[in-house]
C-alpha cells in the first residue's frame, strides 16, 4: 500500500479497495484476451456491479496480496471474487464484481465467446 492511500483515520480509504480490485481485474482480463479483443473489434466487458466487505483495517506500512478468480460464468456475464490479505495472511477484505460481455460498437451485451471461456479455464483460480 502507498502512504497516500490512507484517510484521515489512518487506514486505507475504502475506495482504494475498489482500485485494488480493478487492478487485478484488468490483469485477469488481459490474460484471457478481453483487452485485446476490445482494442481490435470493440468486444469487451462492462462492469455491472461491484461489492466489498471490509474485514480488518489496514495501516501503513503494509504489503497486501490481492487475488481474484471466477465464481460464476453465465451466458453473457461472469462474476469475479476478490480476496485481500495482509502480510500475516489475515483477510482484510473480500469482494465481487460482475462483468457483462459487451459489444461497444453495437452498444449491446453479447454471449461470452468460446475463446474467452477456454482462456478462463486455462488460468482459473478461486480465492480461498
Amino acid at each position: 500500500m502507498a502512504w497516500g492511500e490512507q484517510d484521515l483515520f489512518g487506514h486505507v480509504n475504502n475506495i482504494v479497495y475498489f482500485r485494488y480490485f480493478e487492478s487485478v481485474r484488468m490483469h485477469y482480463l488481459e490474460r484471457i484476451g478481453v483487452l485485446r479483443t476490445h482494442a481490435e473489434s470493440g468486444l469487451g466487458v462492462i462492469l455491472a456491479s461491484t461489492t466489498c466487505d471490509f474485514k480488518k483495517p489496514v495501516t501503513w506500512p503494509q504489503r497486501l496480496t490481492i487475488r481474484t478468480g471466477m465464481s460464476r460464468i453465465g451466458n453473457t456475464s461472469f462474476t469475479m471474487d476478490y480476496l485481500i490479505t495482509d502480510e500475516e495472511g489475515a483477510t482484510v477484505a473480500i469482494g465481487t464484481s460482475v462483468q457483462v460481455m459487451y459489444d461497444y460498437r453495437a452498444s449491446s451485451k453479447i454471449p461470452i465467446t468460446e475463446e474467452v471461456r477456454a482462456a478462463i479455464a486455462r488460468i482459473q483460480t478461486v480465492p480461498t
